[in-house]
């Protein structure tokens, strides 16, 4: 039997996110004196010291405190959420999900995958957030996130992942290049040539590996952590670069400026992925969009998300 409550869990929430007893209390109208033994009480019960308490410069976390800080947050979330879920039986799916999706991704998928949710469950409202995967899979182990979408680049025991599609790499170049013409290229003739890197956290990593297990270093003249600003780069002739999701909603004269061409060596491919925490008891608002994106798997309509700017 837990030897705490959730309104002991919420008052440790409150006063962590303060940083004080004194504006925690105030934020959530209760005496310090009142908070100050909740929080001694719920550190009794849990057999831990939470908080480091500096006289006149408020609290800070102890190690304990920051994992039970982030395990609290998700458990008053599933406790509301569960509540919500008690009320609404019988009833339309509702509320709101929030929902990451890596930065390079969310052109290709986030339209789609909301006009689809839009039909299918118009009680729910998806927030959405594009962001890089460092901040995906901090997210999503904080409870920020709910869901997410993005590249399968981090072995991390406290996510949990379910493949939806595998993207090869592809080397984007100006249209008048002398390997533009090429049905595919190997990473040895891009030694010397100048690359525009797409300059991402994991990203960056995975194709500095493909060059390195070749014993080749490439030649990087720009960095971005836009793949659109990379594209644009090569439009303009200055550099080539390296992408595995095709373009999407190039204009004609910019289509006609680059052209892509296949890897010849056996680099791996991204897996595309749709991620949850792995401790996490998935809602009905969850179990319902992740439904929803393997719909759009079996009808094949996430592989033409990416085959659309081919």
């Amino acid at each position: 039997m837990a030897q705490y409550t959730l309104r002991q869990l919420e008052y440790f929430i409150a006063a962590a996110e303060a940083g004080t007893l004194t504006g925690a209390a105030q934020q959530i109208h209760l005496s310090q004196s009142a908070l100050s033994n909740a929080l001694v009480e719920l550190e009794r019960g849990l057999g831990v010291q939470l908080f480091l308490r500096h006289h006149a410069k408020g609290v800070t976390l102890t190690t304990a405190g920051e994992q039970i800080f982030v395990a609290g947050r998700q458990l008053l979330k599933q406790a509301a959420e569960l509540a919500e879920e008690a009320h609404g039986l019988g009833s339309e799916v509702s509320g709101t999900l929030h929902l990451a999706c890596f930065g390079v991704l969310a052109p290709y998928i986030l339209p789609d995958l909301l006009a689809e949710a839009a039909a299918r469950l118009p009680g729910l409202t998806i927030t959405t957030s594009e962001v890089d995967l460092a901040e995906l899979v901090e997210g999503v182990v904080s409870g920020r996130f709910e869901l997410a979408i993005g590249y399968d680049l981090t072995a991390d025991p406290r996510l949990e992942k379910e493949l939806l599609h595998s993207l090869s790499p592809y080397a984007l170049f100006p249209h008048d290049h002398p390997l533009a013409g090429r049905g595919k290229v190997a990473l040895a003739e891009l030694r010397d040539e100048p690359m525009a890197l797409l300059d991402l956290p994991h990203s960056r990593d995975y194709f500095a590996d493909m060059f390195h297990s070749l014993g080749i270093q490439p030649t990087v003249r720009f960095r971005s952590t836009s793949a659109e600003t990379c594209r644009a780069i090569v439009a303009r002739g200055l550099a080539y670069t390296l992408l595995n999701a095709k373009p999407q909603g190039v204009g004609k004269d910019e289509a006609r400026r680059v052209v892509a061409v296949d890897v010849a060596d056996d680099a791996p491919p991204l897996d595309v992925a749709l991620i949850k925490a792995a401790a996490v008891r998935p809602t009905r608002r969850m179990a319902e969009v992740q439904s929803l994106v393997r719909d759009l798997l079996r009808k094949g309509a996430i592989r033409s998300m990416f085959e659309a700017g081919q």
